[in-house]
């Protein structure tokens, strides 16, 4: 039976935790408040008391009295300014300073949620604007972008000084103590956060667009620039300026700066996948090229290029407050403004998808586009399927030879059932755009495949493919392959590196390659820490300490000096406790980078062991 779980919804997902930006200000509201009724409570109490001793008061005036002070509370006199509450205001002395800062806490608390309020509407108004169409959805997230930015600041401003400020109130009121510390701890904290915010919103993220392929001149296909201008001409847009072969598993066109082998390439620029078209028919790859024209007639790639810039500060900005701590209710709450985007921007892209196959199977034909479609989604499919489980085999590999295996097992792949499966589930893959399922776009042209149809055109030989229109295509995969897989093995050694125990001599071998045992000298002689993939060792410790036994790690300051503290398993409360002075030694920030890569090596082997016996 299938399960019926659910994944979490954009609710629970991005709302809920929204709702943290106003915990903060919620609660300083809330302690100032307690924190002047608490200082009326115990003013009234004294007050009542020294009228009740008064004995030249008579009965019609204490009564008075105390009508007096319990319907003005003592922080009311403090914050007012009126001369007919001045006697009592001064007979309270230095205490109404302390009544004015939960004044003061009390008015940030309001400004803080007024603030959330102001920009949950804004995010709201310009996050449904996104929907109503393309200017809009652009217009909207400028807007957005530019005041939400400046709003979140101002909230991590506003509440780090709230939160070190209740970090001195809320001890000293409910116990009777401050710990400098803890408000030190917080101030700092607090400035962290601060100059991390203002700096991210001035700071541009690059926005380098590298693409590993060659360029085509047409010098070296001219066949296939004069079929993308034809099509173009037919379209009635301007071709692009750039052809680019790659062994990705998709195309695409753009409108960013493309930089390939070191050039950066400017205007419009396509990339055909040389994989892809040795299994395309000229018409299907025509389909294809034919669609990717539609995006530059529909507008795509220069909404595309205007939006993508501001996307990627945008997240830049987000991956800021995510690692500033006690920013991350900000965070929360600009998340789910970015995630209320996406959600019209994934329509968008949707529907381009879908109008730009509606183009292409107008001047080409919607068979062809179905076609094409079922090759494309079949082939990036099974290419994972090789490539995973290669990289998940525990034993090196003499070659992977990716490609060799793609192109000897597709056939057997295009006929099993499981081709079908990985159909219905696959998705175009695309570096820029949503693809909507490959259903949706084959009826979106007025094409119904059968499984049996699918299959046939998997395993029909190609009579004519546009490579054979291309001078040094071989060469070109040759080369570009050749980089892939050796990136790829490279990968996949190092991942050895993290799964073995080892076990044998070869594994030791193979693990001491990539981590291999090393020594941080001391500022001073006789002092050293020794590293290897099973252990830590220092010179002032009685043994060394195997990562196996490393319950938890964290770097402390004590004394002005950094530490990393070691909870050691199997041994007493006290003993099992290692500190290491990080200060002691030449090269500190080294030695304690090696440290947590040792130790998560040996954290991931033990996890991939568990998995390994359990599956």
């Amino acid at each position: 039976m299938a399960s019926t779980r659910k994944s979490p919804g954009f609710v629970q997902s991005y709302v809920l935790p929204a709702l943290l930006l106003f915990a903060l200000p919620l609660f300083g509201l809330w302690f100032s408040g307690h924190a002047a009724g608490r200082f009326d409570a115990q003013v009234l109490e004294v007050v009542e008391k020294e009228i009740g001793r008064d004995t030249t008061l008579s009965d019609a005036d204490r009564q008075e009295a105390l009508a007096f002070y319990r319907a003005v509370p003592a922080s009311a006199a403090c914050q007012g300014d009126g001369e007919e509450l001045a006697g009592y205001r001064n007979s309270l002395g230095d205490a109404c300073s302390d009544v004015k800062q939960f004044g003061w806490a009390h008015l940030a608390s309001w400004a803080l949620l007024a603030l959330g309020i102001a920009s949950t509407v804004i995010a709201l108004l310009c996050g449904l604007a996104a929907f109503i169409s393309r200017p809009f959805q652009y217009g909207s997230f400028v807007v957005g972008w530019l005041t939400l930015r400046i709003s979140s600041a101002l909230q991590v401003m506003g509440q780090g000084v709230l939160l070190v400020w209740l970090s001195y109130w809320v001890t000293a009121l409910w116990t009777e103590r401050y710990y400098p510390k803890l408000i030190g701890m917080m101030g700092i904290l607090a400035a962290i956060a601060i100059f991390l915010v203002v700096t991210a919103i001035f700071r541009r993220p690059p926005t380098d667009f590298d693409v590993e392929a060659e360029e085509l001149s047409e010098e070296r296909a001219p066949e296939l620039w004069a079929c993308v201008r034809r099509l173009c001409e037919r379209l009635q847009t301007p071709p692009p300026d750039h052809i680019l072969a790659g062994i990705d598993t998709n195309f695409f066109v753009t409108e960013h700066e493309v930089r390939v082998g070191g050039r950066i390439l400017a205007g419009r620029t396509l990339f055909v996948s040389l994989s892809l078209l040795r299994l395309l028919e000229r018409s299907e790859a025509e389909a294809v090229l034919a669609h990717e024209m539609g995006h530059l007639l529909g507008g795509d790639t220069g909404h595309s290029k205007r939006l993508a810039p501001m996307l990627g500060h945008f997240g830049h900005y987000l991956q800021t407050l995510y690692e500033g701590g006690v920013t991350r209710p900000v965070f929360y709450f600009m998340a789910a403004y970015r995630g209320l985007f996406e959600l019209s921007l994934g329509r968008s892209r949707r529907a381009s998808e879908l109008a730009a196959d509606r183009l292409a199977a107008g001047v080409t034909s919607g068979q062809d586009i179905a076609r094409s479609l079922v090759k494309v989604g079949a082939y990036a499919s099974f290419r994972d399927r090789v490539e995973a489980k290669l990289f998940a085999q525990d034993e090196q590999h003499h070659s992977v030879a990716i490609a060799q295996r793609v192109a000897h097992g597709f056939s057997e792949y295009a006929g099993s059932e499981a081709v079908h499966d990985d159909l219905q589930r696959a998705v175009t893959p695309h570096p820029f755009d949503s693809h909507p399922p490959l259903a949706a776009r084959m009826e979106n042209v007025g094409v119904h495949l059968k499984p049996a149809d699918m299959s046939q055109a998997l395993l029909e030989p190609v009579t004519s493919s546009w490579v054979e229109a291309i001078v040094d295509a071989e060469a070109i995969e040759a080369r570009l392959w050749g980089v892939y897989e050796e990136r790829f093995a490279q990968a996949h050694d190092l991942a050895l590196a993290c799964r073995y125990e080892p076990a044998t001599d070869a594994e030791r071998q193979h693990v001491e390659k990539h981590f291999p045992p090393l020594v941080f000298e001391g500022k001073e002689a006789g002092f050293e820490v020794r590293m290897d993939y099973a252990q830590v060792s220092c010179t002032e410790w009685e043994q060394p300490v195997l990562f196996d036994r490393v319950a938890s790690a964290a770097t402390a300051d004590r004394m002005f000096k950094k530490y990393l503290d070691l909870q050691v398993t199997g041994e007493g409360r006290f003993k099992g406790r290692r500190a290491l002075c990080l200060s002691k030694l030449k090269e500190p920030d080294a030695a304690l980078q090696a440290f947590e890569n040792y130790l998560g090596r040996h954290r991931f082997m033990k996890a991939h062991r568990s998995e390994s016996q359990a599956a």
